[in-house]
């Protein structure tokens, strides 16, 4: 089973709760982001360097 791992705070997100995934507009690398992290517009860095809220 794949793992996902939340780009914001690297924790792993079961496959069971509610998450989001959505391409780097920049890279169009896969950002997955936990619903904690959405929730409270935790920062995230893509690998390009791209910062989003």
């Amino acid at each position: 089973m794949e793992k996902i791992e939340c780009t914001s705070c690297k924790q792993e997100i079961p496959l069971v709760e509610p998450y989001v995934k959505f391409e780097c507009p920049t890279c169009e690398e896969m950002i997955y982001r936990c619903e904690k992290c959405r929730t409270f517009a935790h920062i995230y860095h893509c690998k390009c360097g791209f910062t989003g809220p």
